[in-house]
């Protein structure tokens, strides 16, 4: 075969001269060359980048690592150390080197190997780019023969640059990286158009043979890369690019060690910090592009995420679930959002990505419905909203926290005491059962689910009469819960939890970008949205110390058995929700406190932990979560009172108005104001209303 194709090789150079045979033979084996649209670099497979909001990396995906660039951004180093590598009469030859081809033959038949090869770059790209894969891959006289023309055609047809341009944008630089772009972000963490000669006369070396010269893989694989890249650097001196001194100490430099080291710091597939919003952007584009855009169409993802604001709160979860392990808790989640358009800053779906154990991999902010969990009180904020857009109650209402009896059931608080009759700004603040029950069962379950649906939860409410359902024990998405609770800050706008700021293809075309006005429809009155957010301020000021002087609104949430307990609320610019709990990988609980659980089966999702309250998370993840994110951004201004809310004075006795003597509430003009004057509506089994008797003044002093 070998002594076949030296004769073959020689009678094509004859044949080269311009006999109609050559014409026959080019058109034969070359007629069907790709035009240059059809190779050209936009249509190679292209690494998919998905960034932050202020452009940082968070992952890449792929199937060939690559990112193509015109030649223009590659290092002219690292074309140099190629050619000098490679092919050094590149810019001379017509596509073939026959003189080295001949020395490479002779060499191979003298030696009995084929490890002295002979391919120019063009002839290395009709392999890899023009040839398919099979025939790429044969040894036969036929495939070499028609390479050779090929390679010939393609000088022809095509510029050494664009050829060049081709052959750095596709070629295999090992460790998953195709093309010099990708190549030098997988070694040396750097643009393709920034190498140094040490990092690239190092790349140059890598596609001989990119398996063998692994600097990240065995020490005779480190050991082969070394020396391959001694043998470029004297390419590099011999076609009088370096001189023997530079050359020399380029190679004593500390250039793999430290590369190595890097190699060895980075985390290895998913970092675990990105995990699971990285899991929910690909299931995303998956859907609105296919597998193909998203492994191979190069495209740009900008997201909301923003990256320092996510380590922040993966801090905090990891700190609460510590805080807390003595009492079972061994996850967590957290989603952080812009309540007026619903971005997603920070999204951490559980405490430990990785731990199999806690099933880590399932996201508790319940962006997809396996991470959907009950919300404990916090959702007792729909049943009072309802109430109040209804008319039926106002913050001065006085709530029945004295009767446990309603429809037949007996209901309890927590603590076993009853309050006798109380405001319904002090039972939200105190997160009072009985005035919640009180409250769903008179307006109805109907009332409160359509604002629930209204606001973008999509749970279906299992027994939505049921009065328990105040008490939060529908599994509901921690994100829709958010988002809902964002109307009450944003003015009554429904926001959507959005993640993606903009997607654009490799050649920058934009293929969506977020419309913060799409789909911004107003739910709920302004003034509805600011009484409850006076309200929301109630249990911040009881629970979380200097916060409560700050514009900050929110609710906690314990579900029955401490099986989870959660904070939420938000400022004028951030909205935030935090839980910890227990989650097993398996059907049973083994955090010790499955006695706990009187009403349900204990299981791997629903796992009691000791005594954990919703205020718990709100001081241990929450409140700390929020300081620190203020220590970098300024806190905003206050909410703005808008003219449809009234101030009131209204008496103690029974929220009725009164001239003076009373105490100042705030109260939804025309629809939630009080209509009667004090004294004219006691609760049942009160002491009759005396009237507030004035401290007459004192009588003026004569003056002497």
């Amino acid at each position: 075969m070998r002594l076949s194709l030296v004769v073959l090789i020689i009678m094509s150079t004859i044949a080269l001269v311009g006999t109609g045979a050559t014409i026959g033979a080019v058109d034969y084996f070359a007629g069907d060359l790709p035009s240059i649209d059809a190779i050209q670099t936009a249509n190679l497979s292209q690494t998919t980048r998905i960034l932050d909001r202020n452009g940082n990396l968070i992952e890449a995906l792929y199937h060939e690592n690559r990112t193509v660039v015109p030649l223009s951004k590659i290092s002219v180093r690292l074309q140099r150390a190629t050619i000098a590598t490679e092919d050094r009469t590149f810019y001379d030859n017509s596509g073939v080197d026959y003189r080295r081809l001949a020395i490479a033959v002779a060499y191979d038949l003298t030696h009995r190997t084929s490890t002295l090869g002979g391919s120019t770059i063009t002839q290395q790209v009709v392999k890899n780019d023009v040839l398919d894969t099979e025939e790429a891959q044969s040894r036969t006289v036929s495939r070499k023969f028609r390479e050779l023309l090929l390679a010939e055609e393609m000088e022809r047809r095509y510029t050494k640059q664009q050829i060049l341009d081709l052959y750095l944008n596709t070629i295999n630089y090992g460790n998953g990286a195709y093309g010099a772009e990708a190549a030098a972000e997988t070694y040396f963490q750097v643009h393709a158009a920034d190498l140094t000669w040490a990092q690239a006369s190092f790349l140059a070396g890598l596609p001989q043979a990119p398996s063998d010269y692994d600097p990240f893989g065995t020490p005779d694989q480190l050991d082969a890369a070394r020396a391959r890249w001694r043998q470029v650097l004297d390419s590099l001196v011999a076609v009088g690019d370096l001189g023997n001194g530079t050359a020399d100490s380029i190679f004593d430099s500390d250039l793999l060690t430290k590369m190595v080291a890097t190699h060895k710091a980075l985390p290895v597939a998913h970092n675990p910090l990105t995990a699971h919003f990285v899991d929910y952007i690909e299931q995303y584009v998956k859907q609105r592009y296919g597998d193909l855009a998203l492994y191979e169409g190069g495209l740009t993802i900008t997201t909301t995420l923003d990256l320092s604001t996510q380590t922040v709160a993966d801090k905090w979860v990891k700190a609460g679930v510590k805080t807390y392990a003595r009492r079972g808790v061994n996850t967590g989640a957290m989603m952080v959002m812009n309540p007026s358009d619903g971005e997603i800053l920070a999204m951490v779906g559980s405490a430990d990505y990785n731990n199999v154990a806690i099933r880590g991999q399932i996201n508790l902010t319940g962006m997809d419905p396996l991470g959907w969990r009950g919300v404990g009180s916090s959702f007792k904020v729909y049943t009072y909203a309802a109430a109040l857009q209804a008319g039926l109650v106002t913050p001065a209402t006085l709530l029945n926290d004295e009767t446990g009896v309603i429809g037949g059931h007996a209901f309890s608080d927590w603590d076993g005491k009853h309050e006798g009759y109380i405001t319904m700004r002090t039972a939200l603040a105190l997160s009072r059962n009985l005035p919640a029950l009180w409250t769903y069962s008179q307006e109805g379950g109907e009332r409160v689910v359509t604002l629930l649906h209204s606001l973008g939860v999509t749970a279906q409410i299992e027994n939505p009469e049921g009065v328990a359902t105040t008490l939060g024990h529908d599994a509901l998405s921690m994100a829709q819960h958010l988002a809902a609770y964002s109307a009450f800050d944003n003015g009554g706008y429904r926001v959507t939890p959005t993640a993606v700021l903009r997607i654009t293809d490799a050649s920058g075309k934009a293929l969506e970008a977020f419309n913060p006005n799409f789909g911004h429809v107003q739910v709920m009155t302004p003034e509805l949205g600011y009484v409850m957010t006076d309200l929301l301020r109630g249990p911040v000021k009881l629970y979380l110390g200097d916060l409560g002087r700050r514009a900050v609104a929110g609710k906690s949430g314990t579900t029955e058995a401490y099986t989870g307990s959660i904070f939420i609320g938000y400022t004028p610019n951030l909205a935030v929700a935090a839980s910890l709990m227990h989650v097993n990988d398996g059907p049973k609980c083994n955090s010790g406190y499955a006695y706990l659980a009187t009403n349900f089966p204990p299981s791997g999702w629903q796992c009691p932990t000791s005594v954990l309250f919703g205020e718990n998370v709100g001081i241990s993840v929450w409140k700390p979560f929020l300081e620190a994110y203020y220590s970098k951004h300024p806190w905003p201004a206050v909410w703005t009172q808008p003219a449809g809310v009234i101030t009131r004075q209204v008496c103690s006795y029974d929220g009725g108005y009164i001239t003076n003597g009373g105490y100042n509430e705030i109260f939804l003009k025309g629809v939630a104001e009080p209509r009667y004057p004090c004294g004219a509506n006691p609760y049942p089994g009160e002491a009759p209303y005396v009237p507030h008797s004035p401290t007459p003044s004192p009588s003026p002093t004569p003056a002497h």
